[in-house]
């Protein structure tokens, strides 16, 4: 278990976060399809936006075929997960989305940890490893509003490792 407190986190380090549960979930449980990896990769692009690339980067989930805004899954993505895994595989796109769109419009950082915290608890629930929170941790989380700064292309890399 994490000693450092989830609020200790940027909001960038609690979408990584999420994002790479997702991404242990769906190895874990041998679940693969081209939908939920366009969603995660597009989760990851979180890591480096700049100031004026916020408002494509959050627009660009409506583009996708798997949102995480509880729009319907393209049928192919649900039959590509087991049944009994359905409910619960859209609940955590949900939530990882989620964990950092309770800040979009305002500074929810409690919503965003509550989100995480929901990731967390589904991943144990199923048997995933969830990371060590020590290893996403930024001297300076409390930037942009308690996003945190910008990863550099090294950092980015180091964390998508951890998945």
């Amino acid at each position: 278990m994490s000693s450092l407190p989830i609020d200790a986190l940027s909001v960038i380090a609690r979408q990584c976060i999420a994002a790479s549960c997702l991404q242990r979930f769906c190895r874990r449980h041998g679940i693969g399809h081209p939908a939920l990896s366009a969603f995660t990769d597009h989760v990851w692009k979180v890591a480096q936006l700049g100031a004026g690339d916020f408002a494509a980067w959050q627009q660009g989930f409506a583009c996708l075929p798997i949102t995480g805004m509880g729009d319907p899954w393209p049928d192919d993505a649900c039959q590509a997960v087991p049944g009994h895994l359905r409910d619960t595989l859209t609940q955590l796109v949900q939530h990882v989305l989620e964990t950092s769109a309770s800040t979009w419009y305002g500074d929810d950082l409690p919503a965003s940890r509550r989100q995480l915290e929901a990731v967390l608890r589904i991943c144990r629930q199923h048997g995933v490893a969830v990371p060590e929170l020590e290893q996403y941790a930024q001297h300076d989380a409390s930037l942009r509003a308690g996003w945190g700064p910008a990863l550099t292309d090294a950092e980015v890399i180091a964390w998508k490792a951890l998945a």
